[in-house]
């Protein structure tokens, strides 16, 4: 399964939205509060094997699936 489909399912699972758009920014759609946020960034560094600095916290990085994919390639 590649990325993009791991991080749209689990933030599937996490919101109960069956159509989310892969650019929508999910802090501004109130899709995430901020303890889903939080269990985003354990899962994305769990699962890809990652650190997710205070740094890199950010809609820049991981305000939407297609930020999300983007970040994680770049560190991996």
């Amino acid at each position: 399964m590649t990325a993009r489909k791991k991080i749209a399912k689990y933030i599937t699972e996490l919101t109960s939205e069956l159509n989310i758009d892969h650019a929508m920014n999910l802090f501004e759609s109130g899709n995430l509060s901020s303890l889903d946020v939080l269990d985003l960034i354990v899962y994305i560094e769990t699962t890809f094997n990652i650190t997710i600095s205070d740094d890199d916290i950010g809609i820049e990085n991981i305000g939407s699936i297609d930020n999300m994919v983007k970040f994680i390639e770049k560190v991996v």
